[in-house]
């Protein structure tokens, strides 16, 4: 018998949970011809172990840089690990901590085994048809 495999590729399971998350930065670093720079920006998403963030500099893969967030006089040093051009001038940033420093970022993680589909999710349908269901039968007082 003779069975066909073909090559996939597979995706980088994700370590951490991302979040959806706008947290105010000022990112600064060195550019290639070593004049540092600083930058007001954002995170556009975030994990225990760096984030994304939007950028106005250049920036290449590889290079350090140091966020700053003001409200907490917080600072941490994190790597440039991809660069993605997306419009007007601006580039899509991820960065990962030289650590993982998921308390830089000040929000309480999802746990390692949620997904859309857990009961706790907004995203289940389910779990929000029970909860209705039971609001209904208590309201009517036939359960």
């Amino acid at each position: 018998m003779f069975v066909e495999t073909e090559k996939m590729e597979l995706l980088p399971i994700r370590k951490t949970q991302r979040v959806l998350v706008r947290v105010p930065l000022s990112v600064s670093g060195k550019m290639n011809d070593e004049m540092p720079f600083e930058e007001e920006s954002f995170t556009i998403s975030v994990n225990a172990a760096g984030g994304l963030l939007q950028l106005r500099k250049l920036v290449s893969k590889g290079q350090r840089l140091r966020l700053f967030q003001a409200k907490s006089r917080q600072q941490e040093f994190c790597v440039v690990t991809h660069v993605e051009p997306i419009e007007d001038g601006l580039t899509s940033v991820r960065v990962h901590f030289l650590e993982p420093h998921p308390e830089f970022w000040h929000i309480t993680f999802p746990p390692d085994d949620w997904t859309p589909r857990h009961p706790d999710s907004k995203f289940n349908r389910r779990s929000q048809l029970q909860t209705s269901e039971a609001r209904e039968c208590v309201g009517v007082g036939n359960c």
